[in-house]
């Protein structure tokens, strides 16, 4: 909880000291950006307790949970309005109460860290100091130190969490958001995001909406 706390002060005050610079855009603005984000990740809710598995799948929900997140990202303006980005996130982990729906009995496990690259197409709706956006590409979504963990029950027992024999899934993203240009090369972007991994073999659909602000340099 205090990591999300600093995380929202933190684009807060980011928010604000740029607000004082705000400028109109130049028409000749470069092409080529990049930039630099942080925020938060909201996992929603996935898997069924109908697909509870008595010492197979003891735990079968995952419940919605909240976790940091930050990356980078490449783009080029294509010309009227459109651009590609290369964007890479990490997310973090956080700590997610899992219950057995058999006899309720619970146990505490750690979110699995992972990270995502996806290739997006943007397009600038309009154009100026302030420039909203919307966008929408695909790529992947890896764990980070995926393996087997060992955890205790609330009711003594142990609990062997294994991560799936497969690591790395597809992953799409729509969503939007605005840039504030405060100068020819630097600007304030405020971004959210849907993202989805579809259903597989492994594992539930998985989804969530990750909102991020930072600052965007342009060569």
């Amino acid at each position: 909880m205090n990591t999300h706390r600093t995380v929202i002060l933190s684009l807060a005050l980011l928010l604000i000291l740029s607000l004082p610079g705000l400028v109109s855009a130049q028409q000749d603005q470069a092409r080529v950006y990049f930039h630099l984000f942080g925020g938060l990740s909201r996992v929603f809710e996935y898997g069924c307790d109908c697909d509870y598995e008595e010492g197979v799948n003891d735990f079968p929900l995952t419940p919605s949970h909240t976790t940091s997140t930050f990356g980078a990202g490449f783009g080029y303006l294509l010309g009227k309005g459109f651009g590609m980005e290369l964007d890479a996130r990490y997310f973090g982990s956080t700590e997610v109460t899992l219950t057995d729906p058999s006899d309720q009995d619970t146990v505490k496990i750690n979110s699995a860290k992972h990270y995502a690259l996806t290739l997006n197409l943007l397009y600038q709706i309009l154009q100026g100091g302030v420039r909203p956006y919307v966008l929408g590409g695909a790529g992947i979504d890896t764990l980070v130190d995926a393996g087997t963990e060992i955890y205790e029950t609330d009711m003594g027992y142990e609990f062997e969490y294994t991560a799936p024999d497969k690591t790395t899934y597809f992953l799409w993203n729509l969503g939007g958001g605005v840039e504030f240009v405060f100068s020819r090369v630097m600007g304030l972007r405020l971004d959210v995001r849907y993202l989805s991994i579809p259903k597989t073999s492994d594992n539930p659909t998985i989804q969530g909406v990750n909102a991020t602000a930072g600052l965007t340099i342009r060569f």
